[in-house]
């Protein structure tokens, strides 16, 4: 009872002191934003166009074999985007936070700074790019004659819900990247995997209910169907409350294990980043 009196007391500071640091974590997110894209035009044109250049190889491949995917028979280029942007989102957003505290390791030894925010700054940095991607998605939809409606508001939860995600594995990754270098090459695998297994370029019509049942444990089914959602189904995500309540739970216990595995690790962060 009271290491989990001490947990939640200590989260709470931890939360606290990131509100505080709430400007910082602007400014370094825009920083972060400017160096990687505004001062390296190409390198900006480039992570515009890859996630493109991606979903019309998709498109080239599969959209013979599918034309309308969905009961609301949306154009399957619509199907795609809409789904292969939020998981892009995850996956190059979760490259590069495992890396975040490695690669601002010359601020580790400064005594106010608070490491923990280098994992929110990644994320911010990469919702930056992702609301350019999600502008060239909606002139996509406008161009099949898909509008504007109240639900489109709701990308703001998932994408919410999606950084609460990220931002609890960072906390978790980045931390024993500094120990473990492998486990950029282990997640980059899981990444991998979790593409063929989310629903983007293909859909769970027609599988048995015990297998689809088995993919939604996949956190980031719910943040891609979700987009789809809100979108082009035009659902609300109180519709799914078992698979709202399950995402965050899940949330809730990568937070825990990311916290706990943070604050163990932090007093050897400038020692191990410096040799």
């Amino acid at each position: 009872m009271y290491f989990i009196r001490q947990f939640f007391k200590e989260s709470i500071d931890f939360f606290y002191q990131i509100y505080l640091n709430r400007m910082l974590i602007l400014n370094l997110s825009v920083r972060d934003f400017e160096k990687k894209y505004i001062s390296n035009f190409f390198g900006f044109v480039w992570a515009i166009l890859d996630p493109l250049a991606f979903v019309l190889i998709l498109y080239l491949v599969f959209g013979s074999r599918y034309g309308k995917t969905n009961p609301e028979e949306v154009p399957f280029v619509v199907y795609l985007i809409t789904g292969y942007i939020a998981y892009d989102l995850f996956s190059g957003t979760l490259q590069s936070i495992i890396t975040s505290i490695f690669d601002h390791s010359f601020l580790l030894k400064k005594v106010n700074f608070k490491v923990a925010i280098l994992p929110i700054v990644t994320v911010f940095s990469h919702l930056m790019l992702h609301g350019i991607v999600l502008i060239i998605c909606i002139v996509v939809l406008l161009f099949n004659n898909i509008y504007p409606v109240f639900y489109w508001f709701q990308l703001l939860y998932y994408i919410l819900a999606l950084s609460v995600l990220l931002v609890s594995l960072g906390w978790l990754t980045s931390s024993i990247f500094l120990f473990f270098p492998d486990i950029k090459n282990i997640v980059g695998i899981i990444t991998h995997a979790l593409f063929f297994l989310t629903p983007i370029f293909w859909n769970m019509q027609g599988l048995p209910p015990g297998n689809q049942f088995v993919l939604k444990l996949n956190p980031i089914f719910y943040i891609v169907n979700g987009y789809r959602e809100s979108l082009t189904n035009h659902r609300g995500f109180w519709t799914h409350p078992a698979l709202t309540l399950y995402f965050w739970t899940f949330c809730l216990f990568t937070m825990v294990i990311g916290v706990i595995v943070f604050k163990r690790l932090r007093p050897h962060f400038a020692d191990v980043a410096s040799s």
